[in-house]
């Protein structure tokens, strides 16, 4: 019986606006939207798909709602949609900006990081030259014709006039006293 006399006394989308507009009371927006509050959960919840934005969301819309509701509104759940999907796609919005901020800083970071390592990268170059000529001069050509023409060891004996052995032996001693000299 409770129950009967209960949807009895249910008030229509439209009883309540009408007593909003009448007594400015928001108990009557408050029951409105607490009979819309799966609708626009579940909505705010499809585009941001993440619980507590969708939460917050909610509350976003009740706020407008009290604030904002334009007096010709006579379908409530229409309207709390529109405002509700407008609400997500500003939130996707500015987390994309903000993802592109990140992203911008991000490439300027690499960018500065980018010209760092190129200096660095130039300084190692020039150090490299240098202790290449500090090299004996028969390791010098060794290891010139080897790593920077890229010759094979049998090319660089021919080149040199040295023996197999004494080319491998001077690059090999070469490589050891540049990786000496770059460490210093």
């Amino acid at each position: 019986m409770a129950l009967f006399r209960h949807l009895w006394q249910t008030r229509t989308d439209r009883q309540l606006l009408d007593k909003y507009r009448q007594t400015g009371r928001q108990e009557y927006l408050a029951e409105l939207f607490q009979r819309y509050l799966h609708l626009i959960y579940t909505v705010a919840l499809r585009y941001v798909q993440v619980k507590e934005d969708a939460e917050d969301i909610a509350m976003k819309v009740y706020e407008i709602m009290l604030s904002k509701l334009p007096p010709e509104v006579d379908n409530p759940a229409g309207w709390l949609h529109t405002v509700t999907r407008n609400e997500s796609l500003m939130l996707l919005r500015s987390r994309q900006k903000e993802k592109q901020i990140s992203l911008f800083e991000n490439m300027e970071y690499a960018d500065e990081e980018h010209h760092n390592n190129k200096i660095e990268v130039e300084d190692n170059l020039r150090k490299l030259e240098e202790c290449i000529r500090q090299l004996k001069k028969e390791q010098r050509q060794c290891v010139e014709l080897f790593y920077k023409q890229q010759k094979c060891y049998k090319e660089v004996a021919n080149l040199t006039g040295f023996d197999l052995k004494q080319v491998k032996s001077h690059i090999q001693n070469g490589k050891r006293n540049l990786q000496n000299c770059m460490a210093s």
